[in-house]
Order: C-alpha cells, then sequence, then structure tokens
C-alpha cells in the first residue's frame, strides 16, 4: 500500500491506498491512524482495493477548527469521490465506526457497512468529565505521538452530549447490508450497544470475537479478516 493525499472540503485528508475493482474504506478509532487497518490489508482479497484514512485531526492528516462527526463524513466522501470510487463498503472501529454510519445515513451510497466495536449510540469519554477525558488522553498520546493533544482533546469534547448520537430511527433507516463485530472482552463499549445496532439495523449480522477487546482488527485480525471477507463474498458470518 501506498500512502497519498487529497484535499476535500475540510482540508487535506492522507491516506493508505491500494488499488481494486470495489473498495473497501476502514475508519480508525478516536485518537488512532489509518495504520490500525494494516494487519487486515494482507488477508482481504486483491479484488477489493483499500483506503485507509488519517481521519480529520489525526496523523498527517488537516486539523480544521471545528471537527465533528457530520466533518468527518463529509470528508470521506469527498475522498471518495475524489478518487472516482463508485462502489465501495465503508466501516471502521469505534469512533470511525460512528463515523461510518453517520456517513451512510447521510450519503446512502454504499454498498455496506462494517462496524468493528462501534461507537455512536454510548455515552462518550467526554460525558464523563476532565478526569476521564485527561486519562483518554494520556493513552492516545502513548500510543499514537504523532497526533496533537490539544485536537484530540477539542475532537473529544465537540462531539460529547446528544446532538451527533446516533438513535435507533437512524439506524432503522439504513437498508444496506451490515456487518457488526464484537470482541467478547471490549471493556471500552459494551456489548450490549453492538446487539442493539443489531437489533435496529435492518440487515445486519452480529459477530462476537471470542478474546477480542475494543480493537480485535489489531488482536485477532485472523477472525477479523475471515468476517468481513465472507461478508464482502455474502456469505453467511456467524
Amino acid at each position: 500500500m501506498e500512502r497519498l493525499y487529497r484535499e476535500t472540503r475540510h482540508g487535506r485528508i492522507s491516506f493508505m491506498f491500494r488499488p481494486g475493482q470495489r473498495y473497501l474504506v476502514l475508519l480508525h478509532g478516536l485518537g488512532g491512524l489509518g495504520n490500525n487497518f494494516m494487519k487486515l490489508a494482507g488477508c482481504i482479497d486483491s479484488y477489493y482495493g483499500l483506503v485507509f484514512p488519517d481521519l480529520l485531526g489525526h496523523g498527517k492528516s488537516d486539523s480544521p477548527e471545528d471537527i465533528t462527526i457530520k466533518t468527518q463524513s463529509e470528508a470521506v466522501e469527498d475522498l471518495i469521490n475524489e478518487l472516482g470510487i463508485k462502489e465501495f463498503y465503508i466501516g471502521g472501529n469505534s469512533y470511525g465506526g460512528w463515523v461510518s454510519l453517520e456517513h451512510e445515513s447521510e450519503f446512502k451510497n454504499s454498498l455496506g457497512i462494517i462496524l468493528i466495536s462501534s461507537a455512536g449510540t454510548n455515552l462518550t469519554v467526554g460525558d464523563f468529565g476532565d478526569e476521564s477525558v485527561d486519562s483518554f488522553l494520556a493513552r492516545v498520546m502513548n500510543m499514537n505521538p504523532s497526533n496533537r493533544k490539544d485536537v484530540i482533546r477539542k475532537i473529544l469534547l465537540r462531539n460529547s452530549g446528544e446532538a451527533f448520537r446516533i438513535t435507533s430511527e437512524m439506524l432503522a433507516s439504513i437498508d444496506k447490508p451490515a456487518l457488526i463485530i464484537w470482541g467478547s472482552r471490549d471493556s471500552m463499549i459494551d456489548i450490549n450497544h453492538g446487539k442493539f445496532m443489531n437489533e435496529h439495523l435492518r440487515n445486519s449480522r452480529f459477530v462476537v470475537i471470542e478474546g477480542g477487546g475494543h480493537t480485535s482488527h489489531s488482536s485477532h485480525p485472523r477472525e477479523v479478516c475471515a468476517s468481513i471477507s465472507d461478508f464482502l463474498d455474502g456469505k453467511t458470518v456467524g
């Protein structure tokens, strides 16, 4: 895969790219990087091109002043259009899953959605006050020091509260196939949120990765990749 850059209405996006016939666009969690999905690259069939962006405010992408779930969704849409991609699946982990749900709810142009321990229906770190925010930021900066602490803090606080929360009505409005993957040991977002999404999405499949945590694509890439590959091929999952 190679690193490329494209301009969007909200700033320049940096992303890892592999060409293909149809595409899989995967979005990382808050404080993460596009590189977080590299363990999956080798096991996704080469028929599928891969796009792993650094979301706005992360890694090598720009950091506009006001970054919301909607801002991220619009930037991802612009990136897809800039690349001339017509057929794609979109998904992500945690915050990236939240952006994916917002994107499909707004643009309704994907072939399907892949959610890995997705945020969006849960209370966020920002909802639990300053101590929770500071603790989360310390972990994020330890894992990815290329991020800017002040920017990640702004994103945390800007996306707390009810404004961009994913509701049951929003989920029910999405009729595309959806794959929901959850680690059995996810201590960040309770598995019941995955079950809630599965209940309200019209055409979803729910897969539990035994022993997996919040980032099962990193800890259990073979199992996650097998589930994704079956989903892309239209096979029954789980």
